[in-house]
């Protein structure tokens, strides 16, 4: 299938072994110069309903999230990455707009959760300010009162069973509900690149699939093609692997999984496309890999930790928050509620099977250790089962799967580059 954009020679092919679609678009560029300096990385207007920036820059693409328009703030010296990661108080020239939207927590227009609301002042970076923990269901929906609103957890890993842990919203006028006292409110770092426009994630998978091209990862090649803490490898012309370390790109790459999978979940493999014309001019570039639809939540759980800040836990509401600005929500909780989905921490004495975290981080590896009673320090190989401190996310269902499951697993990856990215040492 290919999509012509009247604004733009821009074409993409999004295609997907069996029936399922990816429905992406890719804009590198209109003009010669960096597509770098012409992009909005303003924090939330596109994706809370209708928004609209001031700046220098131009509009690139005029689509968004819901009703949002975009209009850039044009710049030199500047990356992509430091401009969605600055701190929003810092940004100069930026834009400033006000969203609106109501809806549930896949409507684009509306915010996470069903709770609507306006844009916040990017001036002061509070945008998404009332974004807090709430009571979910297994699957990460969430789970709502009798007058519909979503019920704000007073403790973290608060359950339905358990009614002190959980609260109701506070009903100042009839049909007019504020937040209660005691909220616990949602931390994203700098996953806050899922509120970026997207051509942002769009330029960004355009950059990992050209590095992937033509690559095919299975069960059987996973643990070749990617590191300890389950990035991506890519082989260089030269001989050498780097790792896909790019939180835009690893972002770009979990969007891509879970709407390939959320699409036809009973596909066998994805092939993710792009097609794209970077100058607006003939010839177009294309690239393409596949993926194993028994690898997906794999690689999307070890996407997701690498998109995130290295130091840090990772929670059920972050995961649910930031895959629905983006409007996945749903296809993600489809996904880990499926018979499909698996992701075991332990193992059953009783049964001869290894867990699934022992299954990737079983890895041996060398890092620099001090040696007991001196101040010197020596070359040692460790395994990351035994020395990596894994947390225990909340369970909501105790059961191998679900969201809290999904969690689990992508935490423990953060886990584990974060001490990679400590200690490991290069050692031939």
């Amino acid at each position: 299938m290919s999509t012509q954009y009247k604004t733009l020679t821009t074409r993409h092919i999004a295609t997907l072994a069996g029936t399922a679609l990816l429905p992406l678009v890719v804009a590198i560029g209109l003009a010669p110069s960096p597509v770098e300096a012409n992009f909005l990385i303003d924090t939330a207007e596109a994706q809370q309903g209708q928004g609209q920036g001031q700046g220098g820059g131009r509009d690139l693409l005029n689509i968004g999230r819901g009703k949002g328009n975009g209009f850039g703030a044009g710049g030199e010296g500047r990356t992509l990455e430091s401009d969605i990661f600055r701190d929003a108080a810092s940004g100069s020239g930026r834009g400033q707009g006000q969203g609106q939207g109501q809806g549930g927590s896949s409507d684009r227009g509306g915010k996470p959760d069903g709770t609507g609301g306006g844009g916040g002042d990017n001036a002061k970076g509070d945008d998404y300010g009332d974004i807090v923990v709430i009571l979910r269901d297994d699957d990460g929906t969430p789970i709502l009162d009798d007058n519909g609103n979503v019920q704000p957890c007073l403790v973290i890993g608060c359950t339905e069973e358990d009614t002190d842990s959980y609260t109701q919203l506070v009903e100042v006028e009839e049909g007019d509900f504020e937040m209660p006292e005691g909220i616990i409110p949602v931390e994203f770092g700098r996953l806050n690149v899922a509120r970026s426009p997207e051509s942002v994630v769009e330029h960004s998978l355009t950059e990992l699939l050209s590095k992937l091209d033509g690559e095919a990862i299975t069960a059987e090649t996973l643990a070749d093609m990617t590191d300890e803490a389950g990035r991506l490898l890519v082989t260089n012309d030269d001989g050498t692997v780097s790792t896909i370390d790019s939180p835009l790109e690893n972002f770009a790459f979990y969007v891509a999984l879970i709407d390939a999978a959320g699409s036809d979940p009973t596909a066998d493999s994805y092939t993710l496309s792009i097609t794209t014309s970077p100058m607006g001019d003939d010839p177009v570039e294309s690239f393409s890999m596949t993926v194993d639809a028994d690898v997906v939540l794999t690689l999307a759980a070890s996407a997701f930790s690498a998109a995130s800040d290295k130091y840090g836990d990772l929670t059920v509401d972050e995961i649910m928050n930031i895959t629905s600005f983006v409007g996945l929500d749903a296809a993600l909780s489809s996904l880990v509620d499926g018979s499909g989905y698996e992701y075991t921490t332990t193992i059953d004495p009783d049964d001869d099977v290894t867990s699934t975290r022992e299954s990737l981080y079983d890895t041996m590896i060398w890092v620099l250790a001090p040696v007991e009673g001196t101040d010197y320090f020596e070359q040692v190989q460790v395994n990351l089962l035994e020395v990596v401190p894994f947390n225990t996310v909340p369970s909501i269902d105790v059961d191998s799967d679900g969201i809290d499951t999904f969690t689990q697993q992508a935490d423990d990856a953060v886990q584990v580059l974060e001490y990679v990215h400590d200690f490991s040492l290069d050692v031939e």
